[in-house]
């Protein structure tokens, strides 16, 4: 049986809590459209969009890099599957 490492674990529950602010930010983003309250929600979204940024660059920190086999380029709809 294969254990994950500690490393991996954090990584997954990281790439896990970035999706829910992704959501969170979406959420807020959508509420502010529709309510035309944007500027009394500017502070939440700026917020919002600094944690994703920090998450984002622990994420990059923390995942491992794949290396290609391929020498073939990746093309945007290899990406998405």
């Amino acid at each position: 049986m294969t254990e994950l490492s500690l490393e991996k674990v954090y990584a997954r529950k990281l790439a896990r809590a970035y999706v829910a602010l992704a959501l969170a930010q979406d959420e807020a983003k959508r509420y502010a459209r529709e309510h035309s309250a944007h500027a009394s929600l500017c502070p939440l979204l700026y917020s919002l969009n600094v944690t994703a940024a920090l998450l984002e660059e622990i994420l990059q920190n923390a995942w491992p890099e794949i290396v290609s086999t391929h020498s073939e380029p990746m093309t945007c709809s290899d990406m998405l599957m």
